[in-house]
């Protein structure tokens, strides 16, 4: 291996070894790569025309192509009339904020004409993760409507969910892309057992209930006007799918404005993205290090370390984006991948997780790329556990870069630092995975945005049941 450092080697182009945009800065200055090395590796993905790639795919080529489809999720963030599927995207973008005020405001009640203050939103997997990650990283300490999450087919969880809820003042989302996901489904049907044991007739359903899917007989499916339907397309899928209709949660919880901000701090990283060289690219780098991290040293898993305990469901939301995106074994061509494609994926609370797995991380015999992310600003008023919590993070992006022992076991350590986790920043931070995904995927030659793997295992569950 030349010249391995832990060590400066940008100079002039990326002072202190850091990279800022948009209130998030990346320290890469602890990665192991020589100078050699690392603009070789900028040569690479010029050469494979990652950057380009991702401006095809925001322009509206078919980049799914075993499935045919575009991959549009940048549409639904992008505010200009010029992007793909404008029309639809914000003809749906403003009934989504409608009907999120009058929720908010009192105008749209339960069928006894009670105020809603609880959401439940069905769904799994993509309908899940991303308004999940967004309504905890974003949500008030005491937000007037509350959002609840049920995804798998699990009773105790129905159980525990309608056990302290009203269902007079309780509106439900179901969210499937497909509308035939099995686990959604099956929680529809309990939902809608809750709701008649209390007494609820056919009528009065569509004060409680909405429905989110590309599938335009969701709402007829289940017995609803067409003005609870919320479209969601195919060209969009569903670990890309938070900036729709599959947000509608945290536009009711959060409101408008709340929601609006997000998209706009998506798109302001997508822009970044397709026109920051790639030195200074967010996405590409973080791409560009992934990529060479495992193929050249070695590593065998990625761990995002969150000190913010509004950034610890960005954890799943990671798992599903990139393994679902990257663990693939087949490139484009159809051809066996000689590279590796993806690692697993995980983390946790970065100072809880100090006392439970960074033994591990210490002194294992694995070798891991970590992402320690923070905010400069704390969403509290507690001063002096800030400091701590500040403390600690910086202290363990030194401390996990050494080993006790010269045994060929090192970890690689990224810090992100938010300036503060606002609405905007969120949606960049958000976007900034999400495209160094799609950026590594066209690095490895590989189909990002379907699931193969996935859909077989929902196959075989029906052809059980």
């Amino acid at each position: 291996m030349p010249d391995l450092l832990v060590s400066p080697f940008f100079e002039v182009s990326m002072p202190e070894h850091k990279v800022s945009s948009l209130g998030i800065t990346l320290n890469a200055g602890k990665q192991r790569i020589s100078k050699i090395d690392f603009e070789n590796l900028i040569n690479l993905l010029n050469k494979k025309k990652v950057i380009n790639s991702f401006i095809e795919m925001r322009q509206g080529a078919i980049v799914n192509l075993s499935e045919k489809r575009q991959a549009l999720h940048t549409s639904l963030r992008d505010p200009s009339p010029e992007a793909p599927y404008s029309g639809e995207v914000h003809k749906t973008l403003d009934k989504i904020c409608q009907f999120a005020e009058r929720v908010r405001n009192w105008k749209w009640l339960g069928c006894r004409g009670d105020r809603i203050t609880d959401v439940i939103n069905v769904g799994i997997g993509g309908s899940d993760m991303g308004p999940r990650a967004v309504y905890n990283a974003l949500r008030t300490t005491r937000p007037e409507i509350k959002v609840h999450f049920l995804a798998s087919a699990d009773g105790v969880a129905v159980d525990r969910l309608t056990a302290e809820l009203d269902p007079y003042k309780t509106l439900i989302i179901i969210s499937s892309k497909s509308f035939s996901t099995l686990e959604t489904l099956s929680n529809c049907k309990e939902i809608f057992r809750w709701l008649k044991n209390f007494g609820f007739r056919d009528d009065d359903f569509k004060h409680h209930v909405v429905a989110v899917s590309a599938n335009p007989k969701a709402a007829s499916f289940l017995g609803l006007p067409d003005e609870n339907f919320f479209p969601i397309w195919d060209w969009v899928g569903g670990r890309f799918s938070v900036w729709g209709a599959i947000g509608l949660p945290v536009a009711i919880s959060l409101g408008e404005n709340v929601f609006r901000r997000f998209l706009i701090g998506a798109h302001l990283m997508d822009a970044h993205t397709a026109s920051a060289p790639i030195q200074k690219n967010l996405p590409a780098l973080l791409a560009a290090f992934s990529y060479w991290n495992v193929e050249n040293l070695g590593i065998s898993s990625f761990c995002f370390l969150p000190y913010d305990e509004r950034l610890t469901t960005l954890v799943p939301w990671l798992q599903q984006l990139e393994m679902e995106s990257l663990g693939k074994s087949k490139t484009v061509k159809g051809n066996k991948v000689s590279e590796k494609t993806c690692v697993p994926v995980w983390g946790g609370h970065g100072n809880e997780s100090q006392h439970s797995f960074y033994q591990f991380l210490r002194e294992g015999t694995a070798r891991t790329a970590l992402d320690i992310c923070w905010c400069e600003k704390p969403g509290h008023a507690h001063n002096d556990l800030h400091r701590v919590l500040l403390a600690n993070a910086k202290a363990q992006a030194e401390a996990l870069l050494k080993r006790e022992n010269d045994d060929g076991c090192f970890n690689v350590v990224n810090t992100i630092v938010l300036d503060e986790l606002s609405p905007e920043t969120l949606g960049s931070l958000m976007a900034m995975y999400e495209n160094k995904t799609a950026i590594l995927g066209a690095l490895l030659g590989i189909n990002t945005f379907d699931q193969p793997g996935v859909e077989l295992g929902k196959l075989l569950a029906r052809k059980l049941l």
